[in-house]
Order: C-alpha cells, then sequence, then structure tokens
C-alpha cells in the first residue's frame, strides 16, 4: 500500500505512455504504469512489466530515471526502480513484486522506501525503561 501523505510531484508532468526504442527494431509502445521494474545493467537496462514482458534497452537507467513519477517509482537499490504500487511483500533486504520476483533493496534506500509505504498492524515500540 502506498502513503498517500506524501506530497506529490504535481508541478511536473511525467508521461503516461513511452516508446521504448532498440537498435534498428522500432519503437515498441508502453504505458507507464504497467512497468513492475527496472533493472541496470552498467550502460543498459532491462524493464520488466507487470505482465512478466521484458525490454532491453541500450540506455542507462538514469536516463529513464528522471522520467518517471517518483509518488509512483523509486529506486531502491543502486541497480533497481520498482513500482511502489506492485510491492506484493515487503521484508528487511527485499521486496517480492506481484510478478513473484524478489528485488534486493540496498542499505542507503531502506528507509527511505519504509517512508513511502504504509504499514499496519505493527506496534510502535517505546523505548521506556522500567516496564514490565
Amino acid at each position: 500500500m502506498v502513503n498517500n501523505n506524501e506530497q506529490s510531484s504535481s508541478s511536473q508532468d511525467y508521461p503516461e505512455v513511452v516508446f521504448l526504442t532498440s537498435c534498428g527494431q522500432g519503437s515498441k509502445r508502453i504505458i507507464i504504469k504497467d512497468i513492475a521494474y527496472i533493472e541496470a545493467m552498467k550502460d543498459n537496462c532491462m524493464v520488466y512489466m507487470s505482465d512478466k514482458t521484458r525490454y532491453h534497452l541500450t540506455c542507462p537507467m538514469k536516463d529513464i530515471e528522471d522520467t518517471l513519477n517518483p509518488a509512483t517509482f523509486m529506486k531502491i537499490h543502486r541497480s533497481f526502480i520498482v513500482n511502489l504500487t506492485l510491492i506484493d511483500f515487503y521484508f528487511y533486504g527485499y521486496v517480492i513484486m506481484t510478478t513473484g520476483v524478489k528485488v534486493a533493496v540496498g542499505d542507503m534506500f531502506r528507509n527511505a522506501l519504509k517512508k513511502h509505504l504504509c504499514f499496519w498492524g505493527q506496534r510502535q515500540r517505546s523505548n521506556k525503561k522500567g516496564r514490565k
């Protein structure tokens, strides 16, 4: 569940549809909200869709990251950007997407990710000493 208390970036328009360009193979139209996650591979990246199809792009992930709405997409590892609405399970070191894929959460990104997610059923722990 995505925490809607965060301010959305409404001052900038983000595309809903993009065309993925491959060398000499034309351009494939995709809907941004259908992206499950993006994986960086040096100067290339893979775009994984919610229907489990994938597309190879010959551009660095940073080129794509700047065009994604930060209210929906978040970098959770130096090699991964995920669609926050498609996270099915959160664990300390990784998330599981609705596609069943396990994606690592980097130490530097963990707290920011937890701030975007809403957790129920978790007790607030007190550091008061002397309680039984």
